[in-house]
């Protein structure tokens, strides 16, 4: 009888073992999902309350360009910035803005419906939707359009006041801030006024210059200055203040060179330099177009990775005796197989004459600064640091060419980014010694009518059939 009875009794422990299996494995299951919940609402509340971002395209387009991050970093005090936008919701607005946030701890941001909060909009002054205002504390400042450059250029306005002035020369033939045509400097002036400069012309035959005038700049005279143009330019400079001079070939200025070669210790060179190893023939402009992508150490050049292009550019080399007191350090060269040319005879061919003119490299950018004391520490440091020349207090900027910064190549490369940088360098406005925000790419793709077919056969036809071909080959195999 107890034999009859085992076979049931044996079935009752493994039926629990199998039970308490299902139940352990159940639990385990149960387990790990709640700790995979959990670990999921960790994430997104760390997520939400310490966002972080990474910008994978090339030309970094969803990121800060290093001039705003250098902005934001040297902010001292609150700043927030007010977007009015319609329902109070704008993602494209709220990425850019979120970016300043991460940028800087000062910087916060809010999204504002107008209609929702009438009283907001009236005290800044809103006037309806799309309208980004940076308030740091004062007035309000509203940022000429929803981008980064005129979103960080109101931050310059609301947090150090007006503008720096910066004034060009009129009168001689100069290239105009004005001027939209491809000769013309509006883009480089449009720029300026971005980043919190305030461009103004001034004559000199005609006006003084304005006391608070922080730089002057000439470019490209075609008509020599006066002598009391030059006792202005002397006086400007021994009250502080900083010149940035383009030249350019063949034109004749004999008074403004013999004061920069007196004053500075330069040659201006009646030439125009050709370089056959380093030129803009790739573009269609020549050997008479020198092109740089190696650029001595400088604040001006710090972190440079751009080339610049320079159109018959005038030489303009050291003079046999320097003058005591300055530190002159060339920021871009022309390459070894350079010189500057003498004759202007069309169609030539051009060949370097060792009596008559002078061989390359040679310095299509120089920069120049009034030598400061240096103390016996700051002596060594500089020796620890591996004994770079002293920059000193800035002063002139001079080069041989202008249509370097005119509209027709102020964008190319870094062309543009080169003239901003030594105005910023001049004007002590050292945070904004960077490179601009880039514009995206143009990087379609030209498929002719054979690509398209081939494409089209790919995507539509041959990679939608794969999956029923290999369905049929599993069943054949199965049924086989």
């Amino acid at each position: 009888m107890n034999d009859s009875k085992s076979p049931a009794r044996a079935t009752k422990p493994k039926q629990f073992i199998r039970s308490s299996r299902r139940v352990t494995r159940w639990t385990f299951v149960g387990v790990q999902l709640v700790v995979l919940l959990g670990c999921a609402a960790l994430v997104s509340w760390v997520a939400n309350y310490n966002p972080v971002s990474w910008d994978f395209t090339e030309e970094q387009f969803f990121s800060l360009s290093a001039q705003s991050r250098g902005v934001l970093q040297t902010l001292d005090q609150p700043v927030e910035l007010v977007a009015f936008v319609q329902g109070g919701k704008s993602a494209g607005i709220e990425r850019l803005l979120l970016a300043y946030e991460e940028a800087s701890s000062e910087v916060s941001y809010r999204l504002v419906d107008p209609e929702a909060d009438p009283a907001l909009a009236a005290a800044l002054g809103a006037r309806g939707f799309g309208q980004v205002f940076v308030d740091a504390g004062g007035d309000a400042q509203l940022a000429a359009a929803i981008d980064e450059p005129s979103i960080t250029n109101a931050v310059l306005a609301a947090t150090r006041g007006e503008a720096v002035p910066v004034c060009f020369t009129v009168g001689h033939g100069e290239r105009r801030a004005t001027d939209s045509s491809r000769e013309g400097l509006s883009a480089a002036a449009l720029t300026m006024t971005q980043t919190n400069y305030g461009v103004r012309p001034v004559n000199l035959a005609t006006e003084e210059l304005p006391d608070e005038c922080r730089a002057l700049v000439i470019a490209g005279p075609e008509a020599d200055f006066f002598a009391t143009e030059i006792d202005a330019l002397e006086t400007f400079l021994d009250g502080g203040g900083r010149l940035r001079l383009l030249f350019e070939s063949r034109t004749d200025v004999p008074n403004l060179a013999a004061f920069i070669g007196e004053r500075f210790g330069f040659e201006v060179n009646d030439d125009f330099i050709i370089d056959t190893a380093k030129n803009g023939q790739q573009f269609n402009l020549g050997v008479q177009s020198p092109l740089v992508d190696a650029y001595q150490p400088h604040p001006i050049t710090e972190d440079f990775g751009l080339m610049s292009l320079f159109t018959l550019p005038r030489s303009i080399t050291f003079a046999d005796e320097r003058v005591s007191g300055l530190t002159a350090l060339p920021l871009a060269m022309t390459s070894q197989g350079s010189w500057g040319e003498t004759s202007v005879e069309r169609g030539q061919v051009y060949t370097y004459d060792a009596e008559t003119e002078v061989r390359g490299p040679l310095p299509l950018m120089i920069a120049v600064a009034v030598e400061v004391p240096e103390t016996p520490r700051a002596y060594r440091v500089r020796m620890r640091d591996g004994g770079a020349t002293p920059l000193g207090d800035p002063i002139l900027v001079i080069g041989g060419d202008a249509d370097f910064v005119s509209n027709g190549f102020f964008g190319w490369q870094g062309n543009g980014d080169l003239f901003l940088n030594s105005i910023n360098w001049l004007t002590g406005q050292s945070e904004l010694i960077s490179i601009r925000p880039k514009e995206v790419a143009n990087k379609r793709v030209l498929f002719t009518a054979e690509n398209q077919a081939s494409v089209f056969f790919l995507l539509v036809v041959l990679i939608p059939m794969l999956p029923a071909v290999t369905g049929a080959v599993i069943m054949f195999r199965k049924v086989k």
